[in-house]
C-alpha cells in the first residue's frame, strides 16, 4: 500500500427536523468528503456501524446507503474494500472503481471531534427541550 495520497475529511452535519409544532428535534449525521468531494451520492447515507467497524478490520463493508437503509436501493450493489496497513487506510469502492488511501489516526481524529460536538449539542438542546438524535447511530 502506498503513502496516503488522498484527503478525507470528516464532518457532523446538524439539521433542524420537524414534525408538528410541537415535535421538533435536531438530527446529526456524519459527512465524508475525499479530494473534497463527497463519494456517495447527496441522498445517501453514511452507515455509521460499518463505517466504524471498517477502521478496525480488513473486509467489505457497506459504508455508503440508500437514506431507506438498502444500499442496492441507491447502487451500492457492493460495498467498499478497506484494506489495513499500519498507519493507512486504504478503500476501494468495488461499484465504480475508484481507490482512495489516506491516515487512519486523522480518520480517528476527526471521529474524536465529532463526539466532543454531539457532547456539546446533547447538552445544549436539551437545556432548550430539545432532543439531539444521531442517525443510525447514538454517540
Amino acid at each position: 500500500m502506498n503513502n496516503p495520497s488522498d484527503s478525507i475529511l470528516i464532518e457532523l452535519v446538524v439539521t433542524a427536523c420537524q414534525m408538528s409544532a410541537d415535535n421538533i428535534w435536531m438530527q446529526g449525521n456524519i459527512e465524508i468528503r475525499i479530494n473534497g468531494e463527497k463519494p456517495c451520492s447527496d441522498g445517501d447515507i453514511i452507515n455509521i456501524g460499518e463505517f466504524l467497524k471498517s477502521l478496525e478490520a480488513d473486509g467489505e463493508y457497506f459504508i455508503f446507503s440508500c437514506c431507506c437503509g438498502l444500499p442496492a436501493c441507491s447502487g451500492w450493489i457492493q460495498g467498499i474494500q478497506v484494506s489495513h496497513s499500519g498507519e493507512y487506510i486504504e478503500w476501494a469502492d468495488l461499484n465504480n472503481t475508484r481507490k482512495w488511501s489516506f491516515n487512519k489516526q486523522k480518520v480517528k481524529d476527526d471521529l474524536g471531534d465529532i463526539r466532543k460536538e454531539v457532547a456539546i449539542y446533547k447538552s445544549f438542546f436539551s437545556r432548550k427541550g430539545i432532543e439531539y438524535v444521531g442517525a443510525g447511530y447514538d454517540w
